[in-house]
């Protein structure tokens, strides 16, 4: 790690002080906004195959949700990935049990099941959409290099903002202030101006001095 003058130090301070009160939960937050999109883009795939052996399956998945029973929405889900590991419904099968998984902090489970998605699903934005999430279980567990190169660049460009505030959030949890800048910085030129993260990017770039 650089070494910091007193400052960037008491920046970074700040900006790590911040992550551990709101960070996840921002990240989840934007991610499970999309989740529900991406869920009903599943949802209507599924419609047009009327597959039943998958609407059958995906029931065990939502029934498990709804049951808020992590375990057994995982092993409804891997079920899927067995039988129907093709299919838009399944990768968002895993995407449900990853949640469940993160807010019982299995974060192990967590992380498989989105390492599944990034590496399985089918369209590139449910892939940046794992990937988001995969990054914020890694710095949950303090991998930071490993979180910012999981978001280093979007399949999808609606995502590329996205990303780069996320890889600004690894490397600034990671001491890398110069680093953290500069992804902050080019994730305000890809987010659009009404975006609704936009300002709290500029209060992290803030927090950093610049």
């Amino acid at each position: 790690m650089a070494a910091f003058d007193l400052q960037e130090q008491e920046q970074i301070a700040e900006l790590k002080a911040w992550w551990a009160k709101w960070g996840v939960a921002v990240i989840i937050a934007v991610v499970a906004a999309l989740v529900g999109y991406f869920g009903n883009m599943g949802y209507r795939a599924w419609q047009k195959s009327q597959g039943t052996a998958v609407a059958q399956a995906y029931m065990a998945v939502e029934a498990a949700e709804l049951a808020k029973d992590p375990v057994k929405l995982r092993a409804a889900a891997d079920a899927m990935v067995k039988t129907h590991s093709g299919h838009a419904l399944t990768a968002r099968a895993m995407l449900q049990a990853a949640k469940a998984a993160f807010e019982a902090n299995k974060l192990d489970d967590a992380k498989s099941a989105l390492e599944w998605v990034a590496a399985n699903a089918k369209e590139d934005a449910v892939i940046d959409l794992a990937r988001l999430r995969l990054a914020a279980v890694l710095m949950d567990q303090k991998q930071f290099d490993a979180a910012a190169k999981m978001v280093d660049t979007a399949k999808a460009d609606s995502f590329a903002g996205l990303f780069a505030e996320a890889r600004g959030d690894a490397l600034a949890l990671k001491g890398d202030a110069a680093g953290a800048k500069s992804a902050y910085q080019f994730a305000l030129t890809k987010l659009e101006k009404e975006a609704p993260n936009r300002e709290l990017v500029e209060t992290k770039l803030s927090a950093l001095g610049a």
